[in-house]
């Protein structure tokens, strides 16, 4: 074969086989192009959102309660990673993390499905941080990523106040919520969201057909806003510390102090004292400075993820704030809205013509008169005539007939007639039977009680009343009246609701709405919202009304005879500054074997003559006013009059209502 006739030949075949080419690449870039560049745009670019870090939340003098900290994550990517590698990836991940294959596959699958980035740890070691980086070809589609994480560095302490966070609820997802962003779950972080979530960032990234990413590029996230707080932590802390001693102190004298609250059935002590809550308030503003709730939890605990069996250890209801959810019967600290009511729409006793006119304090009292189905013998606590009393010896001693007979002076003037619920009247000009409107979530309203009430009731949902009242005309009866006058019967208050109260007793009438939050920066130190007190209403009471209930409570607590008295004998200086008042509620009874068991609370005063404070404690089933709640409330008082050195151990005091 000739070299010209050899050189033809492979000239025709590298034509055809350039025709070849050039018809592969028009069916390439021409008639599937389109269809190609889409594809490669979709697999080859992806956006991941980067979280922003919280804001923090600190007290009143700047002490952090809830921060951020770097740290990485190891972030599972759905883009990148490819089915075949999965069962490599979920062993990897298995044996660095401690994790079961079960619990890893089962994420990975979550993942894929949602064709998410999700974090799988979000605080992982140093050393596991650097495995995955230098070992990146066992992990394929994980990426270690910075991630802010929650803090709380004073750990229990305020915890009922600051909350926690946790990823979101089926509800809040499908309300736009996304489903890898935590959400405040509890308190401040659940009440004030929006201002701590900040503003998410972005990363562009681009993955090769060996699926391994590089970063295009980054939008740095905006950190939340910080909140600062009308709470002053030393104070909380000596908040916290009373009630504990003061619920323990209870469980001793019960003489059990290991017993465990809960139903007999399960194991458990229905008469154990179960709880405690308190709060401190400026009576000036509605600031509140201190509010526990005790026992309480570490929100630690959500960071990192908490197992059933963590959650299973603590105590009933620990994750509920009882200063603004625990609804209790007030007992006598509720006498002092039948002293206003008896001052203020002059109401003596029935056998006595003024309120300073003294009548006989006796052992216990018969109303025939009451009508058909009430309650016709009521018993002092004393369980004993205590001597002739007016309105102030009554509200020291906390008579309980002088306060019925108001009560009666009230059923037989007003029953029937337009005023007849005076005394629920001014219960709910002090705010109560409504919430407070603090800005926390959950709280709740408690319950003034009166015929309206009892009758709806009837109509609606009988089974609540006992059924010898539904066979009269109205199932409100003189002997509900005389119960609400001592705030028992149905008569139900929150902690701050009782302060909240009292503080508008004594400063005059200016019902303040409480709050926690003073004002809000953003990450500049500009102040984008400042919390202005708010005025709920102005209540008409007479100065001399209010001056005598100041010198009353005072009394309470300095008088021999007052309930107090034993409680703040060892109070040092100042005591004379103290007004207060005990109350012993009998609880409603799930069982016989709760006969005879009471909540304990006290509502203080301080300065008396100059009000800046109210203190309210109430220990669940911890017996006693006098006994336990005034002691416990003591080092609160002596912390705010006289300073942290003048604070002494609690001691139980009188046995008295």
């Amino acid at each position: 074969m000739t070299l010209a006739w050899r050189a033809g030949l492979m000239g025709m075949v590298f034509f055809a086989l350039l025709a070849v080419l050039s018809l592969r690449m028009w069916q390439l870039q021409v008639a599937e192009g389109q269809e190609y560049a889409e594809r490669a745009e979709s697999n080859q670019v992806g956006f991941a959102p980067t979280p922003a870090p919280r804001g923090e939340i600190r007290d009143a003098n700047g002490v952090l309660l809830a921060g951020t900290r770097p740290a990485l994550a190891a972030v599972v990517d759905a883009k990148i990673l490819s089915e075949e590698d999965e069962p490599q990836l979920v062993a990897q991940l298995s044996a660095l993390l401690g994790l079961s294959v079960e619990e890893v596959q089962m994420f990975i699958d979550d993942v894929q499905a949602r064709g998410d980035r999700v974090p799988i740890v979000s605080d992982l070691t140093d050393q596991e941080a650097l495995f995955i980086t230098e070992h990146g070809e066992n992990f394929p589609g994980v990426e270690v990523e910075p991630q802010p994480i929650r803090t709380y560095p004073l750990g229990e302490l305020a915890s009922d106040i600051v909350g926690f966070i946790g990823l979101p609820q089926p509800a809040d997802v499908e309300g736009g919520a996304e489903p890898t962003v935590l959400l405040g779950r509890a308190g401040l972080e659940k009440e004030y969201d929006s201002q701590l979530q900040g503003t998410p960032g972005q990363i562009v990234y681009r993955f090769d057909a060996r699926r391994q990413g590089d970063v295009l590029s980054e939008d740095v996230p905006t950190p939340g806003n910080t909140l600062f707080l009308t709470i002053d932590t030393e104070l909380q802390r000596v908040v916290e510390e009373s009630l504990a001693e003061g619920l323990q102190l209870s469980r001793d004298l019960y003489e059990d102090p290991d017993c465990v609250p809960g139903s007999a059935d399960d194991g458990g002590d229905p008469r154990c004292p179960v709880r405690a809550a308190g709060v401190v308030m400026d009576v000036t503003t509605g600031a509140v400075l201190a509010m526990a709730s005790v026992p309480t939890y570490d929100p630690n605990i959500f960071i990192g993820g908490v197992s059933q069996a963590e959650l299973d250890a603590l105590p009933d209801g620990v994750f509920n704030n009882f200063a603004i959810q625990g609804e209790y019967a007030p007992a006598s600290t509720y006498k002092a809205v039948t002293y206003f009511t008896a001052y203020e729409e002059g109401m003596p006793p029935y056998s006595a013509t003024n309120l300073e006119e003294e009548i006989l304090c006796s052992k216990e009292l018969r109303l025939p008169f009451l009508g058909e189905g009430s309650q016709q013998v009521f018993r002092n606590w004393t369980g004993r005539d205590d001597g002739l009393q007016n309105i102030h010896r009554a509200f020291t001693r906390s008579c309980n007939v002088y306060f019925w007979e108001i009560a009666a002076q009230i059923w037989n003037e007003k029953q029937g007639t337009d005023d007849e619920s005076i005394l629920q009247d001014w219960a709910r000009d002090f705010g109560f039977g409504e919430p407070t409107s603090i800005d926390l979530p959950f709280e709740r309203k408690g319950l003034v009680p009166d015929r309206a009430l009892f009758e709806l009731w009837k109509e609606e949902t009988p089974q609540r009343l006992d059924p010898a009242r539904l066979s009269y005309a109205s199932p409100w009866l003189g002997g509900d009246l005389m119960n609400a006058a001592l705030g028992q019967g149905e008569v139900l208050v929150t902690p701050l609701q009782l302060a909240n109260a009292y503080a508008a007793m004594v400063n005059g009438g200016s019902l303040w709405e409480p709050y926690v939050v003073d004002h809000i920066e953003n990450l500049d130190g500009d102040v984008v919202a400042d919390h202005e007190p708010t005025l709920l209403r102005s209540i008409d009471v007479s100065p001399q009304t209010v001056a005598n209930f100041r010198r009353d409570m005072q009394q309470v607590v300095n008088d021999p005879a007052g309930t107090a008295y034993s409680a703040f004998e060892e109070f040092g200086d100042n005591v004379e500054l103290v007004g207060g008042k005990t109350g012993t509620a009998e609880i409603i009874k799930e069982t016989e074997e709760q006969e005879g068991v009471t909540t304990a609370l006290f509502a203080a005063v301080a300065p008396v003559n100059q009000p800046r404070y109210v203190v309210v404690v109430v220990i669940e089933r911890g017996g006693s006013g006098g006994r336990i709640a005034a002691p416990t409330a003591r080092p609160i008082l002596q912390y705010l009059l006289n300073g942290a050195n003048a604070v002494t151990p609690i001691d139980a005091g009188e046995d008295a209502d």
